[in-house]
């Protein structure tokens, strides 16, 4: 079925293509380019094996051997308009060794399952330096903390938006967007809104200078929670080291309406994180603070659920659903990096990560668990790179979310994967 679906969203992205080259649509030559023109294909293969292994688990160490196929085009002008352009893009996912849940039972979760999606398809016209934007595609506001694309799995997370985005003052950038649907990593996550209730995106960034950028944000997640934040990060070079820093706020309130929930959950929490970091003759390293706040009494902790938790909260994802619904006894997460990167030998990186909870819950301690994470990453074509990637998670007393105890068992997991892109 999944190459079945593949073979129609080639088609489709085919006949588009043929279409607009002007390969027997339309006969009139300059109809053609005043509908399309300035096409660009693109494609990329990223073959990857996941490996899984929990310790004391009654089920089996997964091994999945997956493939994702993109296909995709740039449209340069629409309807000889300056300014219009469009895209459409699909993915393929496949399994060509399938020891894993969901495709086999008995055996550990890689979040992987076959697939076929038209993971990108709109317009956006720019007029001045303002752009509007419509359709379905890819959204990742800053560095993913909080709404992200998950692109760390075969098959990203995209959003439906109506989106504004303007630059008109000099240093300063405005978002404002509408989200009408999500398609997330797995087809289980998806979601529709209505349009008169759906989760707005609310993004002013202000650069001072390369050594202050300050931000304000507002993201109104409709059956999830209001999350209202502040930001200020920034480089300072010193000639013989680079140094980076962070620092960034944010209050979560009930959600400003409901439209698949049937109650608004009573939520009041909130988070911070400050980051320093390092860089001197291709070493680097940084050193990161992670707060969520705890339930408190009310629906949920802290959280964060279109964000792309997997590049923050430890590689091994034994954080993910605390991350994505929220601590119930919130989090202290601390995270120490350090490596080095050189276009002959690669990127080598190796992360030390501790988790403990702010409050006990259950009657628990607050120790939840250490990892270690490791990466190793080159490029070895102009198109073609590979990456090496590990996660060792050490279990202690594990958290609750909603209700519910996670992190109890220690996780190893390992990633061999190449990415070419055309």
């Amino acid at each position: 079925m999944s190459k079945r679906k593949l073979k129609l969203a080639l088609a489709s992205l085919l006949m588009m293509e043929g279409f607009i080259l002007g390969q027997g649509a339309v006969s009139d030559v300059s109809a053609q380019s005043a509908f399309i023109d300035d096409v660009k294909p693109y494609l990329e293969f990223r073959p990857r094996y996941e490996y899984v292994d929990v310790s004391g688990s009654t089920n089996d160490a997964a091994s999945a051997l997956t493939l994702r196929t993109k296909i995709g085009v740039k449209i340069g002008s629409v309807l000889g308009v300056p300014g219009l352009k469009g895209q459409i893009e699909a993915i393929d996912v496949g399994a060509f060794i399938d020891d894993y849940d969901p495709q086999k039972s008995g055996y550990e979760k890689v979040a992987d399952p076959p697939n076929t999606r038209i993971t990108q398809a709109f317009i956006s016209y720019t007029v001045g330096k303002t752009t509007f934007i419509a359709g379905r595609k890819y959204v990742a506001i800053d560095d993913h903390r909080f709404i992200g694309t998950v692109n760390w799995r075969q098959m990203p997370q995209s959003f439906g938006v109506l989106a504004i985005a303007d630059n008109t003052i000099p240093n300063l950038n405005v978002l404002v967007a509408g989200i009408y649907e999500r398609k997330g990593i797995l087809d289980k996550f998806n979601m529709d809104w209505k349009l008169d209730k759906m989760p707005l995106i609310f993004d002013v960034n202000y650069t001072v200078s390369p050594q202050l950028r300050l931000k304000g944000f507002a993201y109104l997640i409709t059956d999830v929670h209001n999350t209202y934040g502040v930001k200020a990060s920034g480089k300072v070079d010193l000639g013989a080291a680079k140094i980076s820093y962070l620092a960034e706020y944010a209050q979560q309130k009930d959600p400003y309406t409901t439209d698949n929930a049937a109650t608004k959950p009573k939520i009041d929490t909130d988070y911070y994180r400050v980051k320093v970091g390092a860089s001197s003759g291709g070493f680097f390293g940084n050193v990161m603070y992670t707060y969520f706040g705890d339930a408190g009494g009310k629906a949920k902790g802290f959280s964060v659920p279109l964000a792309t938790n997997h590049k923050w909260d430890g590689w091994s994802d034994v954080l993910l659903t605390g991350a994505a619904n929220g601590f119930d006894g919130g989090l202290n997460e601390i995270c120490i990096s350090a490596g080095y990167k050189n276009k002959t030998i690669g990127k080598i990186m190796v992360a030390y990560l501790t988790f403990d909870s702010d409050k006990s819950v259950g009657g628990i301690g607050k120790s939840v668990g250490t990892e270690i994470d490791a990466l190793y990453a080159k490029k070895l074509t102009k198109r073609l790179s590979f990456l090496a990637k590990a996660a060792f998670y050490n279990a202690d007393n594990g958290y609750y979310s909603l209700g519910s105890l996670y992190g109890t068992k220690d996780v190893t997991k390992y990633w061999l994967m190449l990415d070419y892109k055309y």
